[in-house]
């Protein structure tokens, strides 16, 4: 990961049945899409193993703030996960956020492993503000004791 670029864990987004995935990522406060080929290197217990991962595609979006009007956290219709909405606008419902509009969305093509526009029609996205600032804390606590 280059020195000034930042991901949270919330940023990241596992594609189902590949070794690859999607994250955003905020690079000198630029935030970019990022479609990521995930290798394992070396297995070292049951829980840890040394992994690489490879950018293969980026999509760079100066106009969207990482985490907040960039999400990852959306499924769209007979898909998992890998659709990453952009403009996103969020109303709230109790302690959670739910997507209220959008200026547009990308998804994994796992076949061709690129990013391509995907269809806002059939996307869903929920975020959960006290989970992310959990991780968040988590993330940062991990980064003080090394």
């Amino acid at each position: 990961m280059p020195p000034t670029c930042i991901i949270e864990p919330t940023w990241r987004s596992r594609i189902t049945g590949a070794e690859l995935e999607v994250w955003v990522v905020n690079c000198d406060s630029v935030a970019r899409v990022w479609l990521v080929k995930r290798q394992t290197i070396e297995v070292l217990s049951a829980r840890e193993a040394r992994l690489r991962f490879q950018v293969i595609d980026e999509r760079v979006l100066p106009e969207e703030t990482a985490g907040d009007s960039l999400s990852v956290q959306c499924t769209a219709a007979g898909e998992e996960s890998g659709v990453v909405v952009r403009g996103a606008r969020w109303r709230s419902a109790g302690r959670e956020l739910h997507l209220a509009g959008a200026r547009g969305a990308v998804r994994v093509d796992g076949a061709r492993h690129r990013l391509v526009d995907a269809d806002l029609t059939t996307v869903d996205c929920t975020r959960f503000p006290d989970r992310e600032a959990m991780m968040r804390k988590l993330q940062q606590s991990d980064h003080s004791i090394r």
